[in-house]
Protein backbone atom coordinates (compact mmCIF):
# COMPACT_ATOMS: atom_id res chain seq x y z
CA UNK A 1 0.00 0.00 0.00
CA UNK A 2 1.58 2.99 -1.27
CA UNK A 3 0.41 6.16 0.48
CA UNK A 4 0.44 9.28 -1.46
CA UNK A 5 1.85 12.27 0.34
CA UNK A 6 -0.65 14.96 1.10
CA UNK A 7 -0.76 17.84 -1.23
CA UNK A 8 1.10 20.66 0.44
CA UNK A 9 0.60 23.05 -2.41
CA UNK A 10 -2.80 24.17 -1.14
CA UNK A 11 -2.88 27.67 0.20
CA UNK A 12 -4.36 28.18 3.63
CA UNK A 13 -6.73 31.14 3.57
CA UNK A 14 -5.55 34.01 5.75
CA UNK A 15 -6.86 37.48 6.38
CA UNK A 16 -5.04 40.01 4.42
CA UNK A 17 -3.32 42.72 6.44
CA UNK A 18 -5.31 45.41 4.64
CA UNK A 19 -8.65 43.85 5.65
CA UNK A 20 -7.63 43.75 9.33
CA UNK A 21 -6.41 47.32 9.14
CA UNK A 22 -9.68 48.41 7.51
CA UNK A 23 -11.73 46.75 10.26
CA UNK A 24 -9.73 48.61 12.91
CA UNK A 25 -10.29 51.89 11.11
CA UNK A 26 -14.04 51.23 10.86
CA UNK A 27 -14.21 50.31 14.56
CA UNK A 28 -12.30 53.51 15.42
CA UNK A 29 -14.67 55.64 13.35
CA UNK A 30 -17.73 54.04 14.95
CA UNK A 31 -16.26 54.58 18.44
CA UNK A 32 -15.55 58.25 17.63
CA UNK A 33 -19.12 58.75 16.36
CA UNK A 34 -20.58 57.14 19.49
CA UNK A 35 -18.31 59.20 21.80
CA UNK A 36 -19.24 62.39 19.93
CA UNK A 37 -22.93 61.58 20.21
CA UNK A 38 -22.68 60.87 23.94
CA UNK A 39 -20.79 64.14 24.48
CA UNK A 40 -23.33 66.11 22.43
CA UNK A 41 -26.28 64.59 24.31
CA UNK A 42 -24.64 65.29 27.67
CA UNK A 43 -23.95 68.92 26.76
CA UNK A 44 -27.40 69.48 25.29
CA UNK A 45 -29.09 67.92 28.32
CA UNK A 46 -27.13 69.78 31.00
CA UNK A 47 -25.63 73.02 29.76
CA UNK A 48 -27.10 76.06 28.08
CA UNK A 49 -23.98 76.74 26.02
CA UNK A 50 -24.21 80.17 24.48
CA UNK A 51 -27.06 81.85 26.35
CA UNK A 52 -25.34 82.07 29.75
CA UNK A 53 -21.58 82.08 30.07
CA UNK A 54 -19.74 80.36 32.88
CA UNK A 55 -18.94 82.61 35.84
CA UNK A 56 -15.64 81.95 37.61
CA UNK A 57 -15.61 78.49 36.02
CA UNK A 58 -19.17 77.70 37.13
CA UNK A 59 -21.50 76.79 34.25
CA UNK A 60 -25.23 77.37 34.04
CA UNK A 61 -26.79 73.92 33.75
CA UNK A 62 -30.28 72.52 33.46
CA UNK A 63 -30.12 70.28 36.51
CA UNK A 64 -29.16 70.40 40.16
CA UNK A 65 -26.52 67.98 41.40
CA UNK A 66 -26.20 65.93 44.56
CA UNK A 67 -22.56 64.83 44.24
CA UNK A 68 -21.52 67.86 46.28
CA UNK A 69 -24.55 69.47 47.92
CA UNK A 70 -24.14 71.84 50.84
CA UNK A 71 -25.74 75.02 52.12
CA UNK A 72 -24.32 78.10 53.82
CA UNK A 73 -26.09 81.26 54.99
CA UNK A 74 -25.10 84.79 54.00
CA UNK A 75 -25.82 88.06 55.81
CA UNK A 76 -24.71 91.27 54.13
CA UNK A 77 -24.37 94.66 55.85
CA UNK A 78 -23.63 97.92 54.04
CA UNK A 79 -22.99 100.91 56.33
CA UNK A 80 -24.67 99.11 59.21
CA UNK A 81 -27.84 98.26 57.22
CA UNK A 82 -28.83 94.67 56.45
CA UNK A 83 -29.07 93.92 52.70
CA UNK A 84 -31.39 91.12 51.59
CA UNK A 85 -29.85 88.46 49.38
CA UNK A 86 -32.29 88.21 46.46
CA UNK A 87 -34.35 85.23 45.40
CA UNK A 88 -33.08 83.35 42.32
CA UNK A 89 -29.47 84.51 42.36
CA UNK A 90 -27.84 82.21 39.80
CA UNK A 91 -31.12 80.91 38.36
CA UNK A 92 -31.69 82.11 34.81
CA UNK A 93 -35.25 82.41 33.46
CA UNK A 94 -36.02 78.87 34.68
CA UNK A 95 -33.70 77.68 31.87
CA UNK A 96 -30.58 76.90 33.87
CA UNK A 97 -28.90 77.44 37.19
CA UNK A 98 -25.36 77.97 38.37
CA UNK A 99 -23.83 75.61 40.93
CA UNK A 100 -24.06 78.49 43.45
CA UNK A 101 -27.57 79.92 43.70
CA UNK A 102 -30.49 80.94 45.93
CA UNK A 103 -34.12 79.87 45.81
CA UNK A 104 -35.56 82.53 48.13
CA UNK A 105 -34.65 85.65 50.15
CA UNK A 106 -33.53 83.83 53.31
CA UNK A 107 -29.84 84.21 52.48
CA UNK A 108 -29.32 80.46 52.12
CA UNK A 109 -26.71 79.78 49.45
CA UNK A 110 -27.20 76.47 47.69
CA UNK A 111 -23.94 74.89 46.53
CA UNK A 112 -24.77 71.96 44.26
CA UNK A 113 -22.05 70.63 42.01
CA UNK A 114 -21.20 67.48 40.06
CA UNK A 115 -17.69 67.77 41.56
CA UNK A 116 -16.60 67.89 45.18
CA UNK A 117 -14.48 71.00 45.34
CA UNK A 118 -14.09 74.17 47.37
CA UNK A 119 -16.25 77.11 46.41
CA UNK A 120 -15.49 80.62 47.59
CA UNK A 121 -17.50 83.56 48.78
CA UNK A 122 -16.13 85.54 45.83
CA UNK A 123 -17.62 83.01 43.39
CA UNK A 124 -21.05 83.46 44.97
CA UNK A 125 -20.74 87.27 44.92
CA UNK A 126 -19.69 87.15 41.24
CA UNK A 127 -22.71 84.95 40.38
CA UNK A 128 -24.91 87.42 42.30
CA UNK A 129 -23.46 90.45 40.49
CA UNK A 130 -23.88 88.78 37.10
CA UNK A 131 -27.33 87.24 37.49
CA UNK A 132 -29.31 89.48 39.84
CA UNK A 133 -29.63 92.95 41.34
CA UNK A 134 -28.73 94.54 44.66
CA UNK A 135 -25.26 92.99 44.93
CA UNK A 136 -22.94 94.48 47.54
CA UNK A 137 -20.45 97.15 46.50
CA UNK A 138 -17.10 96.20 45.04
CA UNK A 139 -14.08 96.02 47.28
CA UNK A 140 -13.05 93.80 50.15
CA UNK A 141 -15.47 93.65 53.07
CA UNK A 142 -14.82 92.55 56.63
CA UNK A 143 -15.73 88.85 56.69
CA UNK A 144 -17.11 86.87 59.61
CA UNK A 145 -17.57 83.10 59.66
CA UNK A 146 -19.85 81.80 62.41
CA UNK A 147 -19.53 85.14 64.22
CA UNK A 148 -15.72 85.23 64.17
CA UNK A 149 -13.84 87.75 62.05
CA UNK A 150 -11.46 86.12 59.58
CA UNK A 151 -8.53 87.68 57.78
CA UNK A 152 -9.22 86.11 54.39
CA UNK A 153 -10.33 87.93 51.26
CA UNK A 154 -13.51 87.06 49.36
CA UNK A 155 -11.51 84.93 46.91
CA UNK A 156 -9.87 82.97 49.76
CA UNK A 157 -12.95 82.38 51.92
CA UNK A 158 -14.27 78.87 51.35
CA UNK A 159 -17.96 78.16 51.87
CA UNK A 160 -18.47 75.28 54.29
CA UNK A 161 -21.56 73.28 55.18
CA UNK A 162 -23.93 75.28 57.41
CA UNK A 163 -21.52 78.19 57.79
CA UNK A 164 -23.04 81.48 58.88
CA UNK A 165 -21.18 83.95 56.66
CA UNK A 166 -21.42 87.69 57.26
CA UNK A 167 -19.84 90.36 55.10
CA UNK A 168 -19.66 93.98 56.19
CA UNK A 169 -19.01 96.99 53.96
CA UNK A 170 -18.46 100.23 55.86
CA UNK A 171 -19.82 100.58 59.39
CA UNK A 172 -19.95 97.33 61.36
CA UNK A 173 -23.34 96.60 62.97
CA UNK A 174 -23.41 96.10 66.76
CA UNK A 175 -24.38 92.40 66.47
CA UNK A 176 -22.78 90.01 64.02
CA UNK A 177 -24.79 86.83 63.40
CA UNK A 178 -22.95 83.71 64.58
CA UNK A 179 -25.51 80.99 63.83
CA UNK A 180 -28.31 80.31 61.38
CA UNK A 181 -31.00 77.72 62.01
CA UNK A 182 -31.30 75.90 58.69
CA UNK A 183 -34.65 74.26 57.93
CA UNK A 184 -34.77 70.54 58.55
CA UNK A 185 -33.35 68.63 55.60
CA UNK A 186 -30.89 71.32 54.56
Amino acid sequence: MDKKPKNTDKKIPTKSPSKSKNKLIVIGIIAAIIAGGVYFLHKSDNTVDSAYAAIDGIPCETQEYSTYHIHAHLDVFVDGQHVTVPQYVGIMDSKCLYWLHTHDTTGIMHIESPLQQNFTLNQFIDVWRTTSTGAPPSGEPIIFINGQEVSTKLSDTDLGPHDEVTIVYGQTPPNIPSFYQFPEGL
